[in-house]
């Protein structure tokens, strides 16, 4: 193992191996403090062990990066709505925000699962949802929905959550689209995924200014 550091299975305890811890991160969880091996990711998924040594194998013809370098953060913005909720995810290099897709679903348990699709699908480590706080710097109803959600994604997706400030990302979105001629329908399919986009690319820039 790196820097001779033995990884156990969080299952059972055995020894994981480098492509194991990999595969684990690849299919379950891209921030992964803990590891299955490849016995109890074949119980996880209920398939044969062998199909799993064939998707390392797959997953290293694509080039899959998780096998070669060290671990490496990956954002997904997410403006949580009652009936749509806009997703965006950071490039590889953490600089730009892109808005990827629009959610259309009320239910938060299902939502959470369709965002982890996403988690999965760019190999996402961090997210960071909107925190809807009053104006004046309070918590209401809607940012307390906002926390709760947050903790179910925690569970559903296994990657840290962060709650970032979104006030006036909404009507940031709104004046970029006005400005942009973009009404009627079109109007309401993009303003969701671009608010997603304001949240991540405003929290990417502070990152920045830290360092």
């Amino acid at each position: 193992m790196q820097n001779g550091t033995v990884i156990r299975c969080k299952g059972c305890g055995a020894a994981v191996s480098d492509d194991e811890a990999a595969l684990h991160k690849k299919l379950v969880n891209r921030g992964a403090t803990g590891f299955f091996c490849i016995d109890c990711l074949s119980k996880h998924f209920s398939v044969t062990q062998m199909s799993l040594y064939e998707k390392i194998e797959q997953f290293r013809r694509q080039g899959c990066t998780l096998f070669t370098e060290g671990d490496r953060m990956r954002y997904l913005g997410v403006d949580y709505g009652d009936v749509r909720t806009g997703i965006a995810v950071s490039d590889e290099t953490n600089i730009l925000a892109n808005g990827v897709g629009i959610i259309k679903e009320e239910w938060p348990p299902k939502l959470a699962e369709k965002i982890n699709e996403y988690v999965l699908q760019y190999g996402i480590t961090h997210i960071v949802l909107g925190d809807p706080v009053n104006m004046n710097g309070t918590r209401g109803p809607r940012s307390e929905k906002a926390h709760e959600f947050a903790n179910l994604l925690k569970e559903v997706c296994g990657v840290n959550v962060i709650l970032y400030d979104e006030r006036l990302t909404t009507v940031s979105a709104h004046m970029y689209l006005s400005e942009n001629n973009v009404r009627g329908k079109k109007r309401k399919e993009k303003v969701d995924k671009l608010a997603a986009e304001i949240i991540l690319q405003a929290y990417l820039d502070s990152i920045r200014r830290q360092i």
